[in-house]
This record gives C-alpha cells, structure tokens and sequence, in this order.
C-alpha cells in the first residue's frame, strides 16, 4: 500500500490523503457523533417530559388534599384493620380467602370473584371506612367476569 501511496504523483497523493481524510471524518461523524447527539436529544426530551409530568403530579396533588379535606373523607374505621376488612367483605358477599398482615398493612388475596363486585368493595373500602388501596392486582380467572384479586390495604 505504501509503494502504491509513494508511486503516485504529489498532486495524487495530496488528493488522496484529503480523501482519506475526508472519509474518516464521515466515519467518525456517523459512527460515533450522529448516533451519540440523537441519544441525547432523546435524553432530553424524556427529562422535559418528566417535569412537566412531575409539576402535574405537583398541582394535582394539591387539589387532591382539598377535594379530600372538603369531602370530608375520614376514616371512619372501628376496631383492627382485618376486622374491618372482613366485616366490609362480607357486606359485599366477597370470600376471603387470605388475610396477611404487613407492617400497618393488609393484604388481601381472594381467589375467585366477580370483578363489578371487587370493585364496588374497594371503593366502600376507600369512601366508606376511609382505606388506601397502595396495590391492587387483578387476574382473570378461567370464568368471564370473573378474577383472582390481591390488595395492599393501608388505614
């Protein structure tokens, strides 16, 4: 190769070398640079859509604490979380299956149900008793209609 650069004329080998030149840059520009810009670009944007995500969260968050504080949604649980959860079960038809105790929180495992029904508790659960629902996970079950439910409840 380098017998070949050398048998070449001066004029040749200026313009190869500025061609060799030029192709590295291209090389360097598309392989490295380019890509590296566009990942950044899209950085950028999921931080910008992040804060305006989390100044949302923000405000809502306020007017969630008034909506609560006019509503004058208190807790109006008597007596150990288990019970309360048990007797608000019941009131709903609902069968528990499984009652697990965690910190301050209960999780609450039934294996088969309407789904129109579990939810119609968890809302008695949140307006009525004054609850938290921190997770709730919903399975279908082999029958329509029907799902397999584990909820985190905290007073």
């Amino acid at each position: 190769m380098k017998d070949w650069f050398n048998g070449l004329e001066q004029r040749e080998q200026r313009l190869v070398s500025l061609m060799f030149a030029t192709v590295l840059v291209a090389i360097v520009y598309f392989l490295l640079i380019n890509p590296l810009q566009a990942r950044l670009d899209k950085a950028e944007k999921g931080v910008v859509r992040e804060q305006k995500l989390l100044a949302w969260v923000e405000a809502n968050a306020a007017k969630l604490v008034q909506l609560r504080a006019k509503s004058g949604v208190t807790s109006s649980a008597s007596g150990p979380l288990d019970q309360l959860i048990n007797r608000s079960a019941r009131k709903h038809n609902l069968i528990i299956n499984r009652l697990q105790p965690q910190n301050n929180k209960m999780q609450v495992m039934i294996d088969k149900a309407p789904f129109n029904q579990i939810l119609q508790w968890v809302q008695s659960l949140q307006l009525e008793y004054g609850l938290s629902i921190e997770i709730a996970d919903f399975r279908q079950d082999n029958q329509p209609g029907y799902v397999k439910t584990r909820i985190v409840v905290s007073p």
